[in-house]
């Protein structure tokens, strides 16, 4: 235990740092990953020490391990009709009397739907429908396979934001350089305006794939919990305002159950069939037991932690997605750049490249500054590129489209002025 407990710790600690996507993908992709594998790894400890333990009497001559084994392969249940019932039942969906296995039809009294000491059942008695639990058998498996399905956007947001990351880099190298800059991420040659947008709407897609996880996650869990995780963490939140002898009461004071209960119950019936012969004797016999699946308990409370963390997912999710889209906005319609000049260098840059000069300000307004006047330069020559020209001199690139347009009739300064104001656009979090 105490190499688990280490365990534990070591996939909870969060280094805290810059990184390169935002704090809402790095909830998904960190927190709901490590979330995801411990619970993975408790449900899995849980998987190899606990077994199903089934009231087996002297008299069956049946050996519990044996009853054990087949009932874990098999699966348990309880009765469906009796999930709401408190007055009738032993263990939650189960009756007081186990030979009670249907229900009068127009009416909830139980009744016998197979015969009794010769006597026939009723045709009124309908059977109570079986509802199955066999989630124990892979749950901690499914638990780590979702895992993937937080940290596969990352991977495609490291492949679609390789030059943000590499101008990242670039700008705190000691040795940075505008021209190079300049050269490398605003040249008329290199770049793709397709691969550009491309990139600009990789971006808004790989948001709305953790948002998809996310709801995946949640509905997958949901499928395969019997259509009742969606409410869990409402009902648990519900139920745990009980006070303490209403809440925790088993012989049926309280009208409802507990909803790790009805999540997954503690208790449920087994039936399997006794057969064996030899020389002498056949035996053929059916047995039903009752039977308690501890494991269920630590997945009540497994399952109750990822309601929370995946239905906040849902929201930081729907938040990141909203918060780009929002700057993207801004960018588009909120961007007011000064100047003739400036407006048609504005209009000839890509959104991307808007993105690398927000980042650029942000990081060094004296290099935005000369990153600008380069550009600006550069639609003036029309793309002869002068590489050993002095700082602050004329650095153009090559194949640069000539769009000077009385560019001299316009005032002196405007060509000290900034591409766009400085909170025209939203600040991107430093890496």
């Amino acid at each position: 235990m105490a190499m688990v407990a280490t365990d534990l710790k070591q996939m909870l600690s969060i280094n805290i740092k810059p990184r390169h996507d935002s704090l809402t993908d790095q909830y998904n992709r960190i927190f709901m990953v490590k979330i995801l594998m411990i619970s993975s790894l408790i449900m899995g400890v849980s998987w190899f020490k606990d077994s199903i333990n089934c009231i087996v009497p002297d008299s069956h001559g049946i050996s519990g391990s044996f009853v054990s084994a087949t009932c874990w392969i098999q699966g348990l249940y309880v009765y469906k009709e009796l999930q709401n019932k408190f007055d009738v039942v032993a263990y939650y969906g189960m009756p007081i009397n186990m030979d009670h296995d249907g229900m009068f039809r127009g009416t909830e009294d139980l009744c016998v739907t197979e015969p009794q000491l010769g006597t026939e059942p009723s045709e009124s008695c309908v059977p109570m429908t079986k509802t199955f639990f066999l989630q124990y058998q892979y749950m901690p498996f499914l638990v780590a396979a979702m895992a993937i399905l937080y940290y596969a956007p990352y991977v495609a947001f490291l492949s679609t934001n390789q030059d943000m990351i590499c101008l990242r880099k670039d700008m705190k190298s000691d040795n940075m350089d505008a021209i190079k800059i300049t050269k490398q991420y605003f040249s008329y040659k290199e770049r793709s305006s397709r691969t550009l947008l491309l990139r600009v709407l990789m971006n808004v897609l790989i948001k709305l794939l953790y948002f998809a996880a996310n709801l995946v996650t949640f509905l997958g869990l949901n499928n395969v919990l019997n259509k009742e995780f969606i409410g869990y963490g409402t009902s648990w939140s519900k139920w745990s305002s009980l006070d303490n002898h209403i809440a925790y009461d088993y012989m049926g004071l309280r009208g409802f159950p507990k909803p790790g209960n009805h999540l997954l119950p503690p208790f449920a019936y087994c039936e399997m069939y006794e057969s064996a012969r030899d020389v002498k004797h056949v035996v053929a016999n059916k047995h039903k037991f009752v039977c308690e699946l501890s494991q269920n308990i630590l997945y009540q409370y497994v399952l109750v932690v990822l309601w929370f963390s995946i239905v906040a997912g849902i929201a930081i999710s729907a938040i990141g997605l909203i918060s780009l889209l929002l700057n993207h906005s801004i960018v588009f319609f909120g961007a007011r750049p000064y100047g003739v000049v400036s407006q048609k260098l504005f209009n000839m840059l890509s959104f991307r490249e808007l993105e690398y000069l927000e980042y650029i300000r942000h990081r060094s307004i004296s290099t935005y500054d000369e990153v600008v006047q380069l550009l600006r330069d550069n639609m003036m020559s029309g793309g002869t590129h002068n590489h050993n020209a002095p700082s602050g001199g004329t650095h153009n690139l090559p194949n640069a489209p000539n769009i000077d347009d009385g560019y001299h009739m316009h005032p002196i300064n405007d060509t000290k002025r900034q591409l766009y104001p400085l909170n025209s656009l939203p600040r991107k979090v430093d890496s």
